[in-house]
């Protein structure tokens, strides 16, 4: 791949999905988990890395440090939050960072998409390392092939280091990998975390690609993170460091051939800054900024919530099956969660409770706690199998008194981002992408005392396989701005499970004129489809789910 701004964007993927994505893939996998295939490591050799730790780096002087050491000091083991919830306001956020950054900037996600989003964090980030910015970037191996070439480029600048974690040995006939080696390639970095200045981090649910921010021609994510200063964001450091110097982190130009690829770093960034001067970018990037509201927020108005807080994070060494209980998200999240006496609310784009997850929220709404569920539809789902694993417990929670809700593909008009129509007009997004939308946010809310945020979906592959983070916010005002916000918008964004006299499945949609339609088989789904899923839910590879 020589040109980053022509080449073809793919579709975003999770582990399951990219092994989906091709007959021969599938045929491969099938043999693997049917014929017990033994595994065979493909893992490269690794060559010996020195240790890096961000805190190394001196940052107590930097604008970002003088902005919220005073409030740190205030609030002496607590931890300052921001949640971001428009899409514009997150991207707004993470340019702004990294324009603000004058000493480091380590970030850490599952997907980097060679696409507008990528492209224009990549031009900033290449200012800030021209500026003498030190950048670490860590990205998962799984969804990389498409951008090896542009990190080998980046890897150039004296100030830019990238790592590929847990990466294909076989770079273009990456299925080999999957055969011969699935049981460590179907174990991903799940993470996503953005720090700059040992400072400021960001932690949630969006990926560096265009559906996290409202730029896509096909679908936009819905989706939120937070923004951590104080005792989380040391925790969030720490876990970026290990992960960086973990010997499942290889450096690009260790992984990638250069002879496969003629673009080199000047050419790259000529290439960012033509872009970076389009109209529609910029016509994007003035969406954006709003006035610089963000760069406001930060420099003159800027007012966390201090609260007593915990990260939970899985350790790198999940991915090699090697973690003790205790160093798993899941275990660490259930260990410092509240017993819920009124009211849970769940957010998860991929929600597969498996039998004992659904015997937990039975017993809690037997106990006369609020259970509801918001979870995609099967047309807003980007994972259709997930769906089917899903499937398989919606009667059983129903009868169990758990509400359940479906995400909606396409929301009525009125409820689309307000920014809609510029976004359309201005920055030339298809206007059918715009109105399509798929869940992605992962969040919990419980009582009005404690919320969750982070990259963790409640579903087997973020339980057992993927490594993940998150933060629990102990934030009695966020619980209930949660609770308040799913009460008043559930009805125009989603479908509500309910059952009939008979015990069976209906959707609940609440139409533009006030009224309400019942669907008596699964919307949007045809009978071709329906047996499909249902053929699949029989599959023993839940646990991949």
């Amino acid at each position: 791949m020589t040109n980053l701004l022509n080449s073809k964007e793919y579709k975003i993927a999770r582990t399951v999905k990219s092994f989906k994505s091709s007959k021969q893939a599938t045929v491969l996998l099938s043999c693997s988990l049917i014929l017990g295939i033994p595994a065979c490591s493909t893992l490269p050799k690794q060559m010996p890395q020195p240790m890096e730790y961000a805190f190394s780096t001196p940052t107590e002087e930097t604008a970002l440090a003088k902005i919220v050491l005073p409030q740190r000091n205030a609030n002496p083991g607590l931890t300052g939050y921001h949640v971001l919830y428009d899409p514009l306001e997150a991207l707004a956020a993470r340019l702004e960072l990294i324009n603000k950054a004058e000493k480091s900037l380590d970030l850490q996600y599952y997907i980097w998409d060679n696409d507008k989003i990528g492209a224009m964090a990549l031009h900033a980030i290449i200012q800030a390392a021209d500026r003498g910015v030190k950048v670490r970037l860590l990205i998962d191996d799984n969804n990389s092939k498409h951008m090896e070439g542009i990190y080998l480029a980046l890897n150039q600048h004296s100030n830019i280091e990238v790592k590929l974690y847990n990466p294909y040995r076989f770079r273009h006939y990456r299925a080999m990998d999957m055969v011969l080696d699935l049981k460590r390639i179907n174990r991903r970095m799940h993470n996503k975390s953005f720090i700059a200045d040992n400072q400021i981090a960001l932690i949630g649910g969006r990926n560096m690609s265009n559906q996290y921010y409202n730029v896509s021609d096909n679908y936009q994510f819905s989706d939120v993170d937070v923004m951590l200063v104080g005792a989380a964001s040391d925790e969030i450091i720490h876990s970026f460091d290990e992960y960086w110097n973990d010997d499942y982190a290889f450096p690009v130009k260790q992984l990638v051939n250069p002879r496969h690829y003629t673009l080199r770093f000047d050419g790259l960034k000529q290439q960012l800054e033509q872009y970076n001067q389009e109209v529609t970018v910029q016509n994007y990037l003035d969406l954006a900024n709003r006035s610089h509201a963000f760069e406001n927020w930060l420099n003159h108005r800027i007012q966390f919530d201090w609260v007593k807080a915990e990260i939970v994070k899985d350790s790198p060494s999940k991915i090699k099956a090697k973690a003790k209980k205790e160093e798993h998200l899941n275990f660490q999240l259930i260990k410092h969660l509240n017993t819920p006496e009124q009211s849970v609310d769940i957010v998860s784009a991929y929600f597969v409770p498996e039998k004992e997850g659904t015997k937990k929220l039975a017993q809690l709404a037997e106990n006369g706690v609020k259970v509801r569920v918001l979870t995609n539809s099967f047309k807003a789902n980007d994972v259709p199998v997930v769906h089917a694993f899903y499937g398989k417990y919606r009667q059983d929670l129903l009868e169990n008194d758990v509400q359940l809700y479906e995400f909606l593909f396409n929301p009525n008009v009125e409820n689309l981002n307000i920014n809609t129509d510029e976004l359309a007009k201005k920055a030339k997004v298809s206007m059918k992408g715009l109105s399509r939308s798929s869940l992605h946010a992962k969040l919990m809310a419980l009582d009005e005392k404690q919320v969750f945020i982070g990259s963790f979906n409640f579903d087997p592959r973020s339980a057992y396989l993927n490594t993940e983070i998150g933060v629990l916010l102990n934030s009695p005002s966020l619980a209930r701005a949660v609770h308040h916000t799913m009460d008043e918008n559930l009805s125009k964004y989603a479908y509500k499970l309910v059952l009939d006299a008979n015990q069976r499945m209906n959707w609940k949609i609440q139409l533009d004129n006030g009224k309400t339609r019942i669907y008596h088989k699964e919307p949007k789904m045809k009978w071709w489809q329906r047996t499909g899923m249902k053929m699949i839910s029989w599959l023993p590879i839940e646990g991949f789910m």
